[in-house]
């Protein structure tokens, strides 16, 4: 039995008497259909020969009309495979592992050194940091209490640290 190239609805009305409105959906959707198919023939003519496609070439080619020429950016690697190009990111370029967004704002030139091993501290979370130098620090915010029993009055964990005026003070109890 041969299928014809298009459906009308005399035809879908044979096959679905009971049901004229999949026969009316069905005519719909074959006329989107051609509708939409309509421009790829248009085209498949406009790039029938090779030369005319779009293609993407590592280097300049006069054989073709219609060509970019990949160019790698900093921190790409192109490896050929004979078969296939494939694009890696250089070792330099920070991966992000797991389902997380990292943003890195710069309001002018900046320059963060992140430790060989551990933990670079957020401003946000509570990071525990030791081997620390601390050049020249300078201490805001202290409460200035009489003794331990005051700072724990205001506030100031057991470790926490706290002045009795010019004295640098660590709450022990």
């Amino acid at each position: 039995m041969r299928v014809p190239d298009k459906l009308n609805r005399r035809m879908l009305a044979e096959v679905f008497p009971d049901n004229p409105r999949l026969v009316q959906a069905l005519e719909a959707q074959s006329k989107a259909v051609d509708e939409a198919t309509s421009g790829l023939s248009t085209q498949a003519q406009a790039t029938e020969q090779i030369q005319d496609a779009s293609v993407i070439v590592l280097a300049a080619n006069g054989a073709f009309t219609n060509e970019r020429v990949l160019r790698l950016g900093q921190g790409l690697s192109g490896v050929d495979g004979g078969d296939r190009l494939t694009l890696q990111t250089s070792s330099k370029v920070p991966l992000v592992n797991g389902d997380f967004t990292l943003f890195i704002t710069l309001a002018g030139n900046s320059t963060v050194a992140i430790p060989l091993t551990g933990i670079l501290a957020t401003i946000a979370n509570v990071e525990n940091l030791s081997n620390k130098t601390l050049v020249a620090p300078k201490m805001s915010s202290l409460g200035d209490y009489a003794d331990d029993a005051a700072a724990a009055a205001g506030g100031v964990p057991v470790t926490g640290v706290y002045r009795t005026g010019s004295t640098l003070k660590v709450r022990v109890s």
